[in-house]
């Protein structure tokens, strides 16, 4: 392992981390999602003013995809607007998955860590115990070998 060169995390891995080790794993993705639903809003509301009057309604539109649950109650009809929806899709799908993945596979690794160490200190006292089994074995040898050599000096010859 000491062979092995050292790279340096990705942007997403450091964040990924910092959001779990932070715990504050849902409010991370919340956060991420609305972010994300914002920007396509603006994106939406600039490109397509006919079908969004309004940011607020660009945004519940936003919201609707990126949750991917749709109503259909506001949708583009313009074909930038479709292209536009369609992406922000294609993007919030892959994100679930790609966030989903992320974020378990760092909350394994953590947990494997977390297994790692509690073996080590296991061993350590299991190491402990042995010697202190070992100390006390050698005491008592010590003590037998004394009473050994008293009887030894009471017999004749």
């Amino acid at each position: 392992m000491a062979d092995e060169p050292r790279t340096r995390p990705s942007l997403i891995d450091r964040r990924i981390s910092k959001i779990v080790n932070a715990r504050s794993v849902t409010l991370g993705l919340a956060t991420t999602f609305f972010l994300l639903a914002l920007v396509a809003a603006v994106v939406i509301r600039l490109v397509d003013h006919h079908d969004f009057p309004s940011l607020g309604l660009a945004t519940w539109w936003s919201l609707q995809t990126v949750t991917t649950v749709g109503y259909g109650d506001v949708v583009p009809t313009t074909d930038i607007g479709r292209v536009i929806g369609g992406a922000e899709l294609v993007l919030s799908v892959s994100f679930i998955a790609f966030l989903t993945a992320g974020v378990t596979s760092t909350v394994i690794h953590n947990q494997e860590a977390r297994a790692k160490e509690a073996d080590r200190a296991k061993q350590a006292d299991d190491a402990t115990a042995i010697l202190d089994a070992l100390r006390e074995t050698t005491a008592s040898i010590a003590t037998l070998d004394a009473r050994l050599d008293s009887i030894e000096a009471k017999l004749p010859g």
